[in-house]
């Protein structure tokens, strides 16, 4: 949904307007604003912002405080959006954190006062923006964020029609008091440590699996150029009372010839192998955890696949997220052992390695299948027969597929 443009004559305000207007503020505490323009809506600030406080201002029974703490949420969790700047090497993101004053682990040193000096700041933030002679590419970033951050805020609103669906963003009194105590460069990670993460993630499917995942590694073996072996292990945080099992599914081959194979238990789950009620349908594996978990428990669980079937040729190892989402990849003992998000090893074939692997996030089928250009990031080396990536820079969302891809030699 696109920014709705007023008619001739003076246009009325909009929430792109209201976001540009708090990026140019050159001090004070952005919370502090919003809260000003809900307590005090007829002033200039609150006319300017009345776009993005008007969706609270129906909160009966909520102070200004909690109307602020839910606004300021729902903006971050659109800077994190998928459509807005899904990753911390996005562009739009990091020039939505610089114009809305938010912490840079590559800015050292305050914000400048105005957008220009802080956009010239963003020029030593080469990972991201390379090197620019100018900060055209910066404005050019703010500008398609801030539109992009419109149309989600603008959405969302949308979603959130009755005072009960703000719910989820309402505070309790020790959350409120932390927030309203925080500095202005503790935002971010207040926020974070809300969610249990270090991103926001966008809302699951209706049917999503009530679990977030905590921690996933898999581990294929090839034979030849097919996945033999498929071990994974896995933490999940359920999201919802009485969540007994984790739904699975084995399968090899690609599409539309993908074979599907029953899921086996190693440790922490039993396997039920359950096969479709509809002709056409998939079967799946649920893996029983020792007892339900109540919202907020957890499980720490493996199973595996083996496939006899190893003559169809594979192109990537897919992960498809059909739950809550997964945390950010994180490492230690040298960048050695994952000990939160998603992981992919596989071990080649002796005398079968591809020419090049690459990671993926959220591609499509077709998309898959093109190699990055050379020099890229996203090549990942293989080391004797095996490539390891831990998705540090990506945090896996609801309703995408992450993995990795290979490009195999031309067959002689």
């Amino acid at each position: 949904m696109g920014t709705r443009q007023g008619r001739a004559g003076p246009v009325s305000p909009t929430i792109e307007a209201a976001l540009r207007y708090l990026g140019i503020q050159s001090h004070g505490v952005l919370a502090e604003i919003i809260r000003h323009a809900i307590e005090r809506p007829h002033s200039d600030t609150g006319r300017r912002l009345a776009p993005l406080t008007a969706p609270v201002a129906g909160l009966d029974g909520w102070t200004a405080a909690e109307r602020t703490h839910a606004l300021w949420q729902l903006i971050l969790e659109g800077m994190h959006s998928p459509d807005v700047g899904p990753t911390a090497m996005s562009r739009r993101r990091r020039a939505l954190q610089a114009a809305f004053r938010l912490p840079d682990a590559e800015i050292h040193g305050p914000w400048g006062g105005s957008l220009t000096e802080r956009f010239k700041q963003l020029r030593s933030v080469k990972t991201v923006f390379g090197d620019p002679t100018s900060t055209q590419p910066m404005e050019m970033a703010w500008k398609r964020g801030v539109r992009a951050l419109a149309r989600y805020l603008e959405d969302r609103f949308g979603e959130l029609a009755a005072p009960a669906d703000w719910g989820q963003y309402r505070p309790d009194p020790s959350d409120l008091h932390r927030f309203q105590d925080s500095r202005p460069e503790d935002w971010q990670s207040y926020f974070d440590e809300l969610n249990g993460t270090d991103t926001v993630f966008r809302k699951p499917s209706k049917g999503a699996q009530p679990v977030f995942v905590d921690l996933f590694v898999t581990t294929v073996f090839m034979r030849r150029r097919a996945v033999y072996r498929r071990i994974t292990e896995r933490l999940v945080t359920a999201k919802a009372d009485g969540v007994a099992y984790y739904t699975a599914r084995g399968f090899a081959g690609k599409t539309p010839r993908l074979t599907y194979v029953p899921v086996r238990a190693l440790w922490g789950c039993r396997a039920e192998f359950v096969e479709p009620r509809q002709a056409g349908r998939p079967p799946v594996t649920r893996l029983w955890f020792p007892a339900p978990l109540r919202k907020g428990e957890q499980a720490h669980f493996a199973s595996e696949v083996i496939d006899e079937n190893i003559t169809e040729e594979r192109y990537w190892i897919d992960v498809d997220i059909d739950h809550h989402g997964i945390a950010p990849g994180h490492l230690l003992y040298g960048g050695k052992v994952p000990v939160s998000g998603l992981t992919i090893r596989v071990r080649f074939d002796e005398g079968c390695l591809p020419e090049a692997v690459w990671w993926y996030a959220e591609l499509n089928e077709i998309e898959r299948y093109d190699p990055p250009p050379p020099e890229d990031r996203r090549y990942v080396d293989v080391v004797g027969n095996d490539v390891q990536h831990t998705f540090t820079h990506v945090a896996c969302q609801p309703r995408e597929s992450y993995g990795l891809a290979f490009k195999w030699p031309e067959r002689r």
